[in-house]
């Protein structure tokens, strides 16, 4: 259906009506001289808020992190090729979340576009075609509504993604008559159901296991499904472990439940004793390094749900495949179940007592040393001062696992992070979590590396006064590749003394630099003043950050 409107205005005005009428309220942006027209457009409209960035990095990072808050598509606005390059490595963070994030490409004049002109490139669909569901770049001014509402029904249709739409100067500040699609006859219902053989197939296994595994993929919490989950852990009185940390995007179960097991990993004793594993909603596998023994014990009968029919499959074969809305498919086995006989083990809950053991025994931290603060410690001292209102947004890279690990969380809002591996995300995307939920505090866990790659944000933070805390762990180094250093010499055999190289990136003063930006900042470097910082900061209405100072030679934990 279209509207009866036909009035004459720009291109750049009409595709503000369309963003209207899907509801969007924000769009984020880092913008050039290209999108000009738009900026006036959108200055007219008063339910549209620009959320300017100075980096587009910043701006993609903050439409995920709202897109994750409120489950509502998101525009975010890229200058040129420039600004485009700048901001794929955090459009693949929103892909991997499945982030219904439509990227619009403000490009230059088309006449300039083949003759090399300034800031243009001949192929910018390539550049993003393996970063989004769909792409494609308006052909004509009239074209354009029909493109991006088109961009944001792909985008909000399971499974959700990002989408991108190239706009040329020249067609945005056209004049059109081209009409502003009805925004609810192009909203597609998509909650698909697995079929009925599957599920009940899927239920005879589950009964008749007697050590039955469940692992929480991330696709649980963006479902919605975590009761649906509890209530399938209590009835077959099995183990919970979210899924592996490679993978894990955002907490789907709750780490204080009675049926929680910690993180999923191959060489868990409570993994090789399953006799059927059910990963729901979670990606099998991302892969680090080639693994030296198979991720799935052969011994275990393999179940799998997802929403996208790619993810089965992919490294591992299944007895079973789910695919489906993880609401959907949680409620279907459990509807199976409860038509079906009881349980038919002889040693229920003996899997669930043992794995959480193993959990609890995996999660020692040893004796305190002397110098300076150790990681655990910090997260120690955090975990006073989150509550059920806290939302945790983590990329601390190497501290990940002990963030996870150590802090309440209780509930599906509270914990994000991003399996990208795309430093300084987690700055950006803190600020759009706390715009998509205004009521809840905010804190970001992040690395003093992940701090200088995303920077910018602190300008962002500072000038909307967005109530954000940022905790920066500085070790002083990239210690990912101090880890990954070690671990090649010893496979290797080498052996050899002093400082490892591309590891040290000590020198700034991170809280010097934010309060450089307007931000409340203090550098930490004893427990007492963390404790003391954070009780302060409950009588702080703006955007603040401690760097709290830790152990130069902490490479992080072992994976649990």
């Amino acid at each position: 259906m279209l509207s009866a409107t036909r009035a004459i205005r720009t291109a750049a005005e009409a595709l503000s009506e369309v963003l209207e009428a899907w509801g969007i309220d924000k769009v984020f942006i880092c913008p050039g001289s290209t999108e000009a027209a738009f900026l006036d457009a959108v200055s007219a409209k008063s339910t549209v808020d620009v959320l300017l960035a100075t980096h587009e990095s910043i701006s993609v990072a903050m439409a995920d992190g709202y897109s994750r808050a409120t489950g509502k598509p998101s525009v975010v606005f890229l200058h040129a090729n420039v600004g485009l390059n700048n901001g794929l490595s955090h459009l693949f963070a929103a892909k991997l979340a499945r982030s219904p994030i439509v990227v619009l490409n403000g490009l230059k004049d088309s006449r300039l576009q083949a003759r090399d002109g300034f800031t243009t490139a001949t192929h910018m669909r390539e550049f993003v075609r393996q970063y989004v569901k769909w792409d494609w770049q308006s052909l004509s001014a009239d074209a354009i509504t029909e493109d991006v509402n088109r961009a944001l029904q792909l985008a909000t249709t399971e499974p959700c993604g990002p989408t991108w739409v190239g706009l040329s100067q020249d067609l945005m500040e056209a004049p059109t008559a081209g009409l502003v699609p009805h925004a609810d006859a192009f909203r597609s219902p998509s909650m698909t159901r697995p079929d009925r053989h599957s599920v009940q197939r899927a239920a005879e296994i589950l009964l008749g296991a007697e050590r039955p595994l469940l692992v929480a993929g991330s696709e649980v919490g963006r479902h919605g499904a975590r009761v649906s989950l509890e209530r399938l852990a209590a009835r077959l009185q099995a183990p919970v472990m979210l899924e592996d940390r490679r993978g894990l995007e955002r907490i789907s179960f709750s780490t204080q439940h009675p049926h929680f097991a910690g993180q999923y990993s191959a060489d868990r004793a409570s993994v090789q004793q399953a006799d059927v594993i059910f990963f729901v909603g979670a990606r099998c596998f991302l892969q680090f390094e080639p693994p030296t023994r198979p991720q799935v014990p052969d011994t275990a009968a393999l179940i799998h749900s997802h929403v996208d029919p790619v993810e089965i499959g992919r490294l591992y074969g299944t007895d079973v495949s789910l695919i489906g809305h993880q609401g959907a498919v949680l409620e279907d086995v459990l509807d199976a179940l409860d038509g079906s006989a009881p349980l038919k083990r002889t040693r229920t809950g003996t899997g669930l007592s043992a794995a959480r053991l193993e959990c609890r025994s995996r999660a020692e931290t040893g004796p305190r040393q002397d110098g300076d603060i150790r990681a655990p410690e910090v997260v120690e001292v955090l975990s006073g001062f989150v509550d059920a209102n806290t939302t945790i947004v983590s990329d601390a890279t190497t501290a990940a696992s002990l963030v996870l690990q150590g802090l309440p969380i209780t509930d599906v809002d509270q914990f994000v992070t991003t399996a990208s591996g795309s430093l300084g995300w987690g700055m950006g995307a803190a600020l759009g979590i706390q715009l998509g939920r205004t009521g809840r505090k905010v804190i970001a866990i992040v690395g003093d590396g992940v701090f200088q790659f995303g920077v910018q944000a602190l300008w962002t933070a500072a000038h909307y006064r967005l109530p954000v805390t940022y905790v920066v762990l500085n070790n002083q180094s990239f210690a990912a590749v101090g880890a990954a250093i070690l671990r090649y010499r010893k496979s290797a055999g080498i052996q050899r003394e002093g400082r490892l190289p591309g590891v040290d990136i000590s020198g700034p003063n991170i809280a010097e630099i934010a309060r450089g930006f307007g931000v409340r900042a203090m550098r930490v470097k004893e427990l007492s003043a963390l404790r003391r910082e954070l009780q302060m900061l409950g009588q702080h209405h703006g955007p603040a950050l401690i760097e709290v100072m830790t152990e130069v030679d902490d490479l992080g934990p072992s994976p649990l």
